[in-house]
C-alpha cells in the first residue's frame, strides 16, 4: 500500500489537499495578475533594438499589459532605382502585406510585434505575433534576452521547435551626425 506506515490515507490526502488549495490560492492569483508587466523584468525588453541585419530599429513599448514594436528607423526609408524607375525615391510600403488596402503604408512607424506578454516563470515574453514585412506573414513568436544589451526573437508557426532566431541589439537613439547613423549600440 502506497501509504503504509504513514496513518490514515485519508487524514493524509485531506492534508495534502489543504496544502494544494492553499498554495493555488497564493500563486493563483499572481500568475493570473497582469501586474506580472509591472516587474522590473518584465520592463527589460523596453526600449530600441537593432535588428540583425542592421538596418531597421525597432521600438519595444508596453501598451496596456502586453509589448509592442514597432519600425522606428530604417536604413533605406526610400525605395533606390534598383527597385525599378516607378517605385524611385519613392516611401517604401508594406507593398507584400496580404490585405491590398494596406499595401501603400509606409514601413516606417509600422507595429510588427504585438501581443507580448512576460512569463515570470520562464523569463521570457510569450504570446506574441511578428509580421515580416519581407514576405507579408505573421508568426508566433517569443523572445527573450540572454543579457540587457541582447534580444533573442524566435519566430515560429505552429510550436517553437519549427522556426528561427534572429538576435537584436539594444541602441540608443542620438542625432545622426553628417551621414551618421542615429544610434549608437549600447554596451
Amino acid at each position: 500500500m502506497i501509504f503504509a506506515g504513514l496513518g490514515r490515507p485519508s487524514r493524509l490526502v485531506s492534508l495534502l489537499v489543504l496544502v494544494f488549495v492553499l498554495f493555488a490560492g497564493l500563486v493563483g492569483p499572481c500568475a493570473a495578475d497582469d501586474s506580472v508587466a509591472d516587474l522590473p523584468a518584465a520592463a527589460g525588453i523596453v526600449g530600441d533594438w537593432l535588428v540583425e541585419s542592421k538596418d531597421a530599429v525597432i521600438r519595444i513599448e508596453r501598451v496596456g499589459d502586453e509589448y509592442q514594436g514597432y519600425i522606428l528607423w530604417q536604413l533605406h526609408d526610400t525605395y533606390g532605382p534598383e527597385d525599378g524607375p516607378e517605385l524611385n525615391g519613392k516611401i517604401v510600403t508594406d507593398r507584400n502585406d496580404p490585405d491590398p488596402t494596406l499595401r501603400s503604408r509606409p514601413l516606417t512607424g509600422l507595429r510588427l510585434l504585438k501581443g507580448l506578454r512576460y512569463d515570470m516563470a520562464d523569463n521570457k515574453w510569450i504570446g506574441g505575433r511578428v509580421y515580416n514585412s519581407e514576405n507579408g506573414k505573421t508568426y508566433n513568436c517569443v523572445v527573450r534576452l540572454p543579457n540587457p544589451s541582447r534580444l533573442v526573437l524566435r519566430g515560429y508557426i505552429g510550436i517553437p521547435l519549427l522556426g528561427g532566431n534572429t538576435t537584436w541589439t539594444r541602441v540608443t537613439m542620438k542625432s545622426p551626425g553628417q551621414g551618421g547613423l542615429p544610434y549608437v549600440i549600447d554596451k
